[in-house]
């Protein structure tokens, strides 16, 4: 939700699927997850055919309201894709600079991934030992994933770290 600067990646390509499953991101943290359905895919859920492990949790409701009164303020996704555009030209100029290190930058929005040369997770170590913390996505690629609210200062510290990481990678 959010990730590539519209509310659901969907949204970009200019279909609407019939189903879809969300969780981690609508709770903001907090366990919640949902179906969403268009009205013809939904016609076979009736009471007594569908179950959720959180179903019925007023709490992680709360929250997921929280969180999409947050999200659908007026701006919110504009400041997501400027910091996602900001982010994807300084990280096309890292990979651009340290060929030796990085191959290709992959992704869109705020969902992004570097394909390594080297094992991603020997660069997410380095990383870590440096500050920033990132993940992997397979064997080589590290995935940055920011946070939604991310800012111009955080999205220079990251860079910087990932420089500096590469700058000092073993020959």
């Amino acid at each position: 939700m959010g990730r590539t600067g519209k509310l659901f990646a969907y949204e970009w390509a200019g279909v609407t699927p019939d189903v879809m499953a969300i969780a981690k991101a609508l709770g903001g943290g907090f366990p919640i997850g949902a179906c969403l359905a268009t009205e013809r895919a939904a016609v076979g859920m009736v009471p007594g055919t569908h179950g959720s492990t959180f179903g019925g949790n007023p709490l992680a409701v709360a929250a997921g309201n929280a969180v999409l009164d947050v999200m659908l303020e007026p701006g919110f996704f504009d400041h997501v894709q400027a910091m996602a555009k900001l982010f994807r030209g300084r990280l096309e100029e890292l990979v651009a600079a340290h060929p030796r290190l990085f191959a290709e930058l992959r992704g869109a929005g705020l969902l992004l991934g570097i394909r390594c040369v080297v094992p991603a997770g020997d660069v997410v170590t380095r990383l870590r030992e440096n500050g920033l913390l990132a993940l992997t996505a397979g064997d080589n690629v590290l995935r940055l994933l920011p946070p939604l609210i991310v800012d111009t200062a955080e999205i220079g510290q990251a860079v910087d770290i990932l420089n500096k990481v590469a700058r000092e990678w073993p020959a």
